[in-house]
This record gives C-alpha cells, sequence and structure tokens, in this order.
C-alpha cells in the first residue's frame, strides 16, 4: 500500500489556500494525507480543527537561501505542493515582478528540501487568457493562445518556470485557471467579490438607495461563470493526484454560466430588496458603448464615499454585529469597477477538466448563497 500523502499549501489565509486547507482535512482521511502543512505570512486563521494541520510561517519574497533552512525539517516529506500565494500591488509592473519572484523562491526552496515530492500545483486564473484586457474568445480554451508577452502577465513566467523546473525531474505539475473567484476566508481579505456584493447592497439598503448593478448594459446582458473556493479546491486536489492529470493545465468554473441581468436580482433579494431585471442605462446603455472600452453607469469606487463607510458602521452597531465594521476593508470597489466595467463577456470552458473524470459543480446562485451564509457565521456581515 502506497504511503500517505503530504500536503503543503501556501497562501493558507487566502480564498482558495484556505479551502484547500478545509477540503483536505474534511474530505481526505490520514490514510491518504497524512500531514497538511500550511504557510502564510501572517498568523494562520482557519475554521477547521485537524491534529494534521501545521502551520509555518514563510514570506517568499525571501529569497531560496533564507526559506531553504526554514522549510528544511518540517517540509522533508512533502509529496504534494499547493501554491496560491499572491502578493499585491497597484503598480502592474511591480505586480508581475512580485508575483513572478514569489513562486521562484518558492519551488527553487521546496525541491531543495522535499525529496519525496510527486506534484506542485500552481494556481493562476482567468486573466491568463487576457480577459481583463480586451474582449477575448468566450469561453476560453486551455490550448488558447498567450494574450501579449510574456512580461505583461505573471501568470506566463510563473507557468514556464514550472515546467521548465519540472523537465526531468521526478515530480509532475498541474495549473488550476479559476475563474472570477467566489468564497469567504476567517479573516476578510481584499480581492474578494463576495464582500463587496454585500456591503454594497446592505449598504444601499441601510439608506435606501437602490442598489443597482454598476455595470453597463452590454454585460448585464451577456453571461458570465465564476468559481467558488471549495470547487477550485476540489479540482485542484483530484488533478494533483490523478496520474493521468499529470503536466496539464485545467480551468475551473462551477459548471454553470448565468446572466446579471438574472443573478443581480436574485443577490439582492436575498438581502431583502427586490431590485429590477430591466433597469434603465443611460450613459453605459449599448448605443453609448464601444465594445473593448469599459464604461460604467456607476462606478464602486465614486460610490465609496466615508459617508457610506460610516452607514455601514452605523448598520453593524444598530444590528448587534460591530465585528463586521472590517469587512468594509475586504470589499474590492476598485477591483470590482474593473470587472462590471467590460464590455465583453469573459468566461472558461471546463471540457477538459471533464474529459479528464472530473465531475465538481454547484449552481452558482448557491454558491453565493453558501458564502453568505458563512460570512454571517463569521459575524463578517450582519444578519438582516
Amino acid at each position: 500500500m502506497a504511503s500517505p500523502r503530504v500536503a503543503f499549501v501556501t497562501g493558507a489565509n487566502g480564498i482558495t489556500g484556505s479551502a484547500i486547507t478545509e477540503y483536505l482535512a474534511q474530505n481526505k482521511k490520514a490514510s491518504e494525507f497524512s500531514k497538511i502543512i500550511v504557510t502564510s505570512r501572517s498568523p494562520l486563521q482557519t475554521s477547521v480543527t485537524d491534529s494534521r494541520i501545521t502551520f509555518i510561517a514563510l514570506d517568499f519574497t525571501e529569497t531560496p537561501q533564507t526559506l531553504i533552512p526554514r522549510m528544511q525539517s518540517l517540509c522533508s516529506t512533502v509529496t504534494h505542493a499547493y501554491f496560491s500565494s499572491y502578493v499585491h500591488s497597484d503598480d502592474f509592473v511591480k505586480l508581475n515582478t512580485l508575483n513572478h519572484d514569489i513562486f521562484e523562491n518558492f519551488l527553487l526552496a521546496l525541491v531543495e528540501v522535499a525529496p519525496k515530492l510527486e506534484n506542485v500545483t500552481l494556481q493562476t486564473g482567468g486573466k491568463y487568457y487576457g480577459c481583463h484586457l480586451a474582449p477575448i474568445p468566450s469561453p476560453s480554451r486551455e490550448d488558447g493562445p498567450r494574450f501579449g508577452p510574456s512580461n505583461a502577465n505573471f501568470y506566463y513566467p510563473q507557468e514556464d518556470f514550472l515546467a521548465s523546473k519540472q523537465k526531468n525531474s521526478s515530480w509532475t505539475y498541474n495549473v488550476i485557471r479559476p475563474d472570477a473567484i467566489i468564497g469567504t476566508t476567517p479573516k476578510p481579505n481584499g480581492m474578494n467579490a463576495a464582500y463587496t456584493y454585500a456591503v454594497y447592497i446592505l449598504t444601499c439598503k441601510h439608506l435606501g438607495i437602490p442598489p443597482r448593478m454598476p455595470t453597463n448594459e452590454f454585460y448585464w446582458m451577456s453571461y458570465e461563470d465564476s468559481a467558488y473556493a471549495p470547487i477550485i479546491a476540489d479540482l485542484t486536489v483530484y488533478a494533483s493526484t490523478n496520474p493521468t492529470c499529470a503536466n496539464h493545465a485545467f480551468n475551473v468554473s462551477n459548471g454553470d454560466y448565468f446572466s446579471w441581468q438574472t443573478m443581480w436580482p436574485q443577490l439582492t433579494s436575498y438581502f431583502g430588496v427586490e431590485t429590477s431585471p430591466n433597469p434603465s442605462f443611460d450613459r453605459a446603455s449599448i448605443k453609448n458603448l464601444t465594445i473593448g472600452v469599459p464604461s460604467q453607469e456607476v462606478s464602486l469606487v465614486e460610490w465609496a464615499t466615508n459617508d457610506k463607510r460610516q452607514a455601514w458602521e452605523q448598520l453593524c452597531e444598530s444590528t448587534g454585529c460591530p465585528e463586521a465594521k472590517g469587512s468594509w476593508d475586504g470589499a474590492s470597489w476598485q477591483m470590482m469597477d474593473w470587472v462590471f466595467g467590460r464590455t465583453w463577456s469573459a468566461t472558461v470552458s471546463i471540457s477538459k477538466a471533464r474529459r479528464f473524470g472530473w465531475n465538481g459543480y454547484i449552481d452558482s446562485y448557491q454558491a453565493f448563497v453558501e458564502t453568505f451564509e458563512r460570512m454571517k457565521r463569521l459575524k463578517q456581515i450582519p444578519t438582516w
């Protein structure tokens, strides 16, 4: 019988890092994974209790020479590594450099300290296809061409370095590309659309303002997809432990498509606010749009002024949930302006994962509801 695997999960406080940790703890027996080593730069915050979980604080902006002695003992038995770390910067050039460097430092250190290594799985995302820059084929497929030069998107050098390092090695690799991640973590963090929706809609409700979706008419009527963090974790572990998936990249989404024309009224109704599936658009109407040029009827950055934050904090106090005040900082106003301002659709195909035997699925509305319900349990949003 094969020896149990040992997992090493980076970015353990992030949406997908925490989801992978929880997935392993809840779905894999000790006979399958005997140890779950997790790391982040800040102290671990997790909702699961499992004696197999061991935390080590690591900062992958440090050089491999610094990391190796710190990882040497604990990571010597690692067989499966899951990289979902990310360093944010509003400076795009710096963003690319930082995230290329942290992955290179991680991998160079790991292969030195983990002689039993079997698989390294890297998470990238839908931006691999250039969906953040211009209209692209939708749904995008794993064998599609890259969008632009390698130095313009840190996913490219990350994937190239992984493939080059794996060549002639005994271990395999995978790349997982989720689109529009939805989920939550014990500690609210940025880059999370769900916090943005919840804070925006509830604040509007508190102020008696209709929470219209901050988009344009084209995007309102076009089709979208999403990737729920537990679904991402499910495919990640499936691919990394299935020999037929070795050295392949896989898109991941919930498995359905939806239009915001249908989904937005469902979300606002969940929060107790009825909105129309047929709102009027003026400056962002189809007749005023140029495909490929971002446009919005309402900007979240412009909306999220200090008086709105004060209204959110008043709501948290009045509903007996002062702990949720900090969720305002988990909202991603600028990121969601970028998403909702697009005048093009950007979805991914998961046909390849299906061909390789993965059958994960969740209705996207259910994924949103499960995320919001967990936020309520964690007191990250008030119960209304």
